[in-house]
This record gives C-alpha cells, sequence and structure tokens, in this order.
C-alpha cells in the first residue's frame, strides 16, 4: 500500500493496523495524491545509506506512492523501481528522474526471482498482509540482499505538534505505535534484523500544513464538513504557531529496520527459478 494513516494512529508517520475501515483508507490514497505529494516529508538520506550501504544496486521501493523515498535512492545513484497499486500516485511518481515505476502490490511482486538487490518501504509495510507479502518480498532480493522498513515518525514532544497530531486523530490520540519487529523475528524468511533512527525537519507554511492534513487516510475518508473542521483546527495550530516569513518546522524521526534474506529463503528461491541477472 502508499502511506501510514490506518487507525489507531500514534503520530503524523507511525502507525498501527486496524480492521475495518483499512480497505477504505488503503484506497483513498489515489484521491489524495496531490496532497500526499505536496505534504508529506522526505526521508533523510543517511537513513538510506545506512540500510543499503556502499555501492550502485537495484533497489525496490515497495508501497512507493508517489515516490519520495524512491527519489532519495535515485539521488544516491541507485536504480530503482517502484511499485505501487494506486495508479494516481505512480503518476505523480513518473515526474521524477531517474525511476522506473510498476503497478503492482506487495502480495504480488511483478519483478522475476532474485531480481533485486534491496527492497526498501516508506511509511507502507503495516498496511501489508506479511504472511503473503514477506515471501513475496524474499522472493525478488538476491541472495545477501536487503530489506529496509522506514517510518517519519513526528516527535510529539514539541507542544503544536501534539496538537496537530490531536487534531488529525481525536479519539484515537495515543494509541500504540506499530512495531515491525515481532513480524520480521517470526518470520523463518529473515535474520540479522538492526534497527536506527534518525532526525530531520520538514519545513511548512499554511498550505503545506494543510496538504499534509488532507494526506492523512483518517481525513481523505472523512465527509466534506468534517474536513473543514479538521482543517479549521489546522489553521488555528497554525495561526498561534508560525511567525511568518519563517517555515514551521515540523520534527521528525525516522525509525529505520534492516534484516537480510535467511539461509532458508536463499534455499527456497534457488528451487523456485535462476536468479535475475545485474542489469
Amino acid at each position: 500500500m502508499t502511506t501510514d494513516d490506518p487507525a489507531p494512529e500514534p503520530g503524523p508517520g507511525h502507525d498501527a493496523p486496524d480492521t475495518g475501515a483499512n480497505a477504505a483508507r488503503a484506497k483513498s490514497f489515489g484521491a489524495v495524491a496531490a496532497a500526499y505529494e505536496a505534504g508529506r516529508p522526505t526521508f533523510p538520506a543517511e537513513a538510506l545509506t545506512w540500510i543499503l550501504g556502499p555501492g550502485r544496486l537495484q533497489v525496490l521501493d515497495l508501497g512507493a506512492g508517489t515516490g519520495k523515498l524512491a527519489a532519495v535512492a535515485a539521488g544516491l545513484g541507485h536504480d530503482v523501481v517502484a511499485v505501487d497499486p494506486s495508479e494516481e500516485m505512480l503518476s505523480v511518481c513518473r515526474r521524477r528522474p531517474g525511476i522506473d515505476t510498476m503497478v503492482g502490490a506487495a502480495e504480488s511482486i511483478p519483478l522475476a526471482h532474485g531480481s533485486v538487490d534491496a527492497v526498501v518501504v516508506g511509511q507502507a509495510f503495516h498496511w501489508f498482509d506479511h504472511a503473503r507479502a514477506l515471501p513475496e518480498i524474499a522472493r525478488v532480493l538476491r541472495p545477501n540482499g536487503v530489506l529496509g522498513l522506514l517510518w517519519n515518525d513526528a516527535d510529539r514532544v514539541v507542544p503544536w505538534v501534539r496538537r496537530f497530531d490531536r487534531a488529525i486523530r481525536g479519539d484515537d490520540f495515543g494509541g500504540d505505535q506499530f512495531d515491525p519487529m515481532p513480524i520480521l523475528l517470526q518470520s523463518d524468511l529473515f535474520a540479522l534484523v538492526e534497527t536506527a533512527r534518525f532526525r530531520h525537519w520538514q519545513d511548512l507554511d499554511r498550505t503545506g500544513l494543510r496538504q499534509l492534513t488532507l494526506s492523512h487516510s483518517r481525513i481523505a475518508v472523512l465527509t466534506e464538513s468534517r474536513r473543514d473542521a479538521v482543517l479549521d483546527q489546522v489553521d488555528a495550530i497554525y495561526d498561534n504557531t508560525a511567525r511568518p516569513p519563517e517555515p514551521l518546522r515540523m520534527p521528525y524521526f525516522t525509525d529505520c529496520y534492516r534484516a537480510r534474506p535467511s539461509d532458508l529463503a536463499n534455499y527456497r528461491r534457488t528451487l523456485d527459478a535462476p536468479v535475475a541477472p545485474h542489469l
């Protein structure tokens, strides 16, 4: 999938999956692709460098959305393919240089066995059907490849960020964060899970803060009147906090997880098909 807003939502960025409303929220992002592109933060290059290491790699950005993470990978000199189920999201991603795009899902990746050196997932892993997606990820990775998961999580120690978070999430304020570690550790397809955290900031004006608000699935599925009420709250937060012409700086932590295919995953791949050659 493409984004990071299933309930309960512990903050603008790092969320836990939900039942029931997830399907509607997941399908809502094509309609807000422009807001997602304009409002969501990018990812720090040092975080992706930590995941990928040195050298030029063939990288799959899975659940790529508008290609924010793919653009960072391409900027670091990697060969990148972005896969997402939303044609609307990918239409934005195609405007970025150096990125190939394909419509597809994490549970059925449209790539050959052993065809990429790395799979990276930004703000999307919690949307996947993990029982189906992890075997697919392991299938397309080459031996000694790497899976990298990234989430931008707003720093709610800052008072105005807490108010913004509450405006976005309403009654779900204070929910638990999604933790991918148990899923990775319980899988027999990945091993050597490592974690790291990086700090960065996003500069926002009034329009940018509104676009960030509109990019969240919880807001996208509201009625127009309820959505306008949330935007009024967000405007008030901006007016009471910002000091134009200086931007309002949203502080983020980027939480990263890095894992390698297990020996079992490598063995299964050799049984299925030969590893694809490097381009």
